[in-house]
């Protein structure tokens, strides 16, 4: 698969897939503006954890270009202002992780404005490296539980789409499949109301010769007692200290079902996703316009003036998780104390 996000040095811009086009055309956005790529992570242009954070690592760089600034703390003043511009979407802990990031950078410099600007560049791209070496990581990790021959299914998009290449979940799945001479198969789940996983998760394994069966959210509990799945592996958006997990809306849906029908139920995602801060009543879901569930193709399903209740995310508890794949490791059965365990790794 092609990269979803990457910075290009001969015209010092932004250069990412525009997702809501996709599957029916590939379309790319270019900009040298750190709002229009604060626009993109808000209407959805670019989605997914790792690759919205990707995006305001690339962003907070585009503001310290357009800064224009002849001091350090002009520079900073700017840089801050941006940060709160690209934290659009609040329930994704890698986007303020990435701006949050760059500041530090920018503060702990001691250079001249220019090399702080360059300084912001090459780490901007750093983190959108990272996350390539991440995803890689947490593909060869879940090989201790992904057997050749398996049925994964997953939700939403969590492929190469959700990241700057390969993918959380899509590493799982393409790594096995690579290592299993092509012996994985996949059931995507279509995912209302942005039916990202028929749109995108299908998109991108059909792609790459994944054999990919299409289903709707529906259909989950009909599958597995069917007995057509070997395993869940779904993404992360947030992951607490405590082990609950804030992904895509269905996804508890997902586990507490899989957990009825003792299938084992997966999440893959990198450290950069764990929260080591925040509670889980302090979580903020992120509740979008109603007309994403109103409206179909640009026409109303329903009397256009009814009440919607539209979260884009839902929590799941650590016990109905089996475990954590990240790219430092697998966390089975997540607490609190295993958390903290494996967050000491992170370099």
């Amino acid at each position: 698969m092609f990269r979803t996000i990457e910075w290009l040095d001969d015209t010092r811009e932004v250069k990412l897939v525009d997702q809501t086009k996709l599957p029916l055309a590939t379309k790319h956005i270019v900009t040298s503006s750190h709002e229009r790529v604060a626009k993109s992570i808000k209407i959805m242009e670019i989605r997914g954890a790792p690759a919205i954070g990707a995006a305001a690592g690339m962003g907070m760089a585009l503001a310290a270009i357009e800064s224009k600034a002849k001091t350090k703390n002009n520079l900073l003043d700017f840089l801050r202002k941006a940060a709160v511009t690209l934290n659009t979407r609040p329930t994704a802990v890698n986007l303020t992780w990435a701006t949050t990031r760059m500041l530090r950078v920018a503060e702990a410099a001691e250079d001249g404005v220019d090399q702080i600007v360059e300084i912001l560049v090459g780490e901007g791209k750093e983190i959108a490296e990272e996350d390539v070496r991440m995803c890689q990581s947490m593909g060869k990790h879940a090989l201790s539980v992904i057997e050749s021959g398996f049925v994964i299914q997953t939700i939403c998009n969590a492929g190469s789409l959700a990241t700057v290449h390969l993918g959380t979940v899509g590493a799982v799945v393409r790594v096995a499949h690579e290592k299993y001479g092509g012996n994985i198969e996949v059931y995507a789940v279509e995912t209302r109301p942005r039916q990202q996983g028929a749109r995108l998760t299908v998109f991108e394994f059909m792609e790459d010769g994944i054999d990919t069966t299409l289903i709707t959210d529906g259909m989950i509990g009909t599958v597995f007692r069917e007995g057509r799945i070997d395993c869940c592996v779904v993404g992360a958006d947030r992951i607490l200290k405590t082990g609950h997990v804030i992904n895509k809306i269905g996804t508890y849906t997902m586990a507490i079902t899989a957990k009825f029908h003792k299938i084992p139920f997966y999440v893959a995602a990198p450290m950069s996703t764990i929260d080591m801060e925040t509670n889980p009543a302090d979580v903020v879901i992120e509740e979008r316009d109603g007309d994403e569930i109103r409206i179909i193709n640009g026409k109303y399903i329903t009397v256009p003036t009814t009440k919607v209740y539209n979260p884009a995310f839902d929590m799941t508890p650590p016990e109905l998780i089996t475990a954590i794949i990240t790219d430092k490791g697998i966390v089975e059965v997540p607490n609190k104390r295993k958390i903290l365990e494996i967050h000491k790794k992170i370099d």
